[in-house]
């Protein structure tokens, strides 16, 4: 039974399940409660900014908590965090004080991020190779459903303030249940393979963990990575276009969802894992030109801007453009977003499935996710602050926009090296210690095949551990 409980898939599902009761909840009614647009109808970068840095921050601090702390310390902070938001928008509702739900805002979203780490870092190290794909994918839409789901109820809202305070209460009793199912996932040194392989559960010091981060941009695929990690983010930032409607927003959602699809491809065994990883590379840079090329024919297309007043700011200037291409270009328009969503979500997809090939050690893995995570957000930042200068910059800016189009071909380029070294399982990181005297190379019954790599410096102290 203990085996049972400490298994991969029923950890998987605690984690899931954590997941529903905060992040799911706040994505799916975030919007709905403060009776807010969604942010991706926002017409300026005002949130940006501040939203980008903690992103990043926190992306290298779930390095660290991740190894230190342990995923599950992070998680019950995430979920606390989520009480206690849900909290303020009561308060907000009560007293009209917004002092308290700014706070509790930024609280939040840093243990969101750290919490995306710690996710990531589980769903790529539990799985066994034939489930991994498929795992990963399932966590991403499961916050990409919620996020369309919330972003549709808040544009047709009309509710009145009363039932979205009920609303709002419903949310927070979900929520008290987090920190419940968060406790009940078990320490990663506990959770044990079907073929009775243990994770790695290397013990480690602030100061090792600083040094191996330090060491990992000495890597030679963390270094092949970090152009990838950078290039598609930044073209992404540089060559945004707002979304005028719920429409556009509900087309990008859909649009991510394809990684379901990739995910099957990689995960189903009708080739080897590196064929299948060069494919769905293939795949990935189809996507991303493809909406790299509607992104630029969309910003050149001929818009007339003589209507533009001089007196007009930022916001009236975008609502016009917008109503231009609506009418003159609409077809256009949402093939775009639609194209952007499935480029977005392969992008991030497929870097973390590739880490994912590389090391199934969990502190490795965390160094990964948290500089991925890291430096997207940079990549996004810069782009975005680089036009917010540019005058009409969604319509004249192409320069840049070509720039980084080129980044991201090079940085495919540069990624197909690693994807060439990809074997048919993780041995050259594969740091397990043995809990009986079976043979080094263990077949589980999925048919999958794992060798067992005992680390001279790995300690692992366990009741059971023989």
């Amino acid at each position: 039974m203990t085996l049972r409980y400490n298994s991969p898939a029923v950890q998987l599902s605690l984690l899931a399940l954590t997941l529903l009761l905060t992040t799911a909840v706040r994505r799916l009614l975030n919007s709905f409660l403060m009776h807010e647009p969604p942010n991706n109808i926002n017409l300026t970068y005002d949130s940006y900014l501040p939203t980008s840095i903690i992103s990043c921050v926190a992306g290298f601090a779930g390095i660290f908590l991740a190894n230190l702390a342990g995923i599950r310390s992070i998680l019950l902070f995430y979920s606390f965090t989520s009480i206690l938001y849900l909290s303020s928008i009561i308060v907000v509702y009560q007293y009209d004080h917004y002092t308290f739900h700014t706070a509790c805002n930024i609280i939040n979203s840093a243990a969101y991020d750290l919490s995306r780490v710690a996710t990531l870092v589980v769903v790529l190290a539990y799985p066994n190779e034939r489930w991994k794909a498929r795992a990963l994918a399932t966590f991403l839409i499961l916050e990409y459903f919620a996020m369309t789901m919330g972003n549709i109820i808040a544009i047709s809202d009309h509710s009145s303030e009363n039932s979205r305070l009920h609303s709002t209460i419903a949310a927070l009793c979900l929520a008290c249940l987090s920190p419940f199912v968060a406790v009940a996932i078990a320490p990663t040194h506990d959770v044990v393979r079907n073929n009775g392989v243990y994770l790695i559960a290397r013990k480690t010091t602030l100061r090792d963990e600083i040094k191996e981060t330090i060491r990992l941009f000495k890597n030679k695929y963390m270094l092949l990575l970090l152009p990838y990690m950078f290039c598609y983010p930044f073209l992404f930032g540089v060559a945004y276009i707002p979304f005028p409607n719920i429409e556009a927003i509900v087309l990008y959602d859909v649009g991510r969802l394809i990684v379901v699809f990739t995910s099957q491809m990689l995960d189903v065994q009708w080739a080897s894992r590196r064929t299948r990883g060069l494919m769905a590379l293939l795949i990935t840079s189809i996507f991303c030109t493809a909406s790299s090329i509607l992104t630029i024919v969309m910003r050149r297309a001929h818009m007339d801007l003589s209507g533009i007043k001089p007196s007009w700011g930022e916001t009236e200037i975008l609502a016009y453009v917008m109503d231009i291409a609506l009418s003159e270009y609409a077809a256009l328009m949402y093939a775009t977003y639609f194209f952007a969503g499935v480029a977005s979500s392969s992008v991030e997809f497929y870097g973390f499935w590739v880490m994912g090939t590389l090391t199934n050690d969990l502190k490795a893995s965390a160094r990964f996710v948290g500089t991925f995570h890291s430096v997207m957000s940079i990549g996004g930042l810069i782009g975005i602050e680089l036009v917010t200068e540019i005058p009409h910059h969604y319509t004249t800016s192409n320069s840049l926009t070509y720039i980084a189009f080129g980044m991201s071909l090079i940085s495919f380029m540069v990624l197909f090296v690693v994807v060439q070294s990809i074997t048919e399982s993780n041995d050259w990181t594969l740091g397990r210690m043995r809990n009986s005297s079976a043979p080094d190379t263990l077949s589980s019954p999925d048919g999958s095949s794992e060798t067992v790599a005992v680390i001279a410096e790995v300690k692992y102290q366990h009741h059971n551990n023989v």
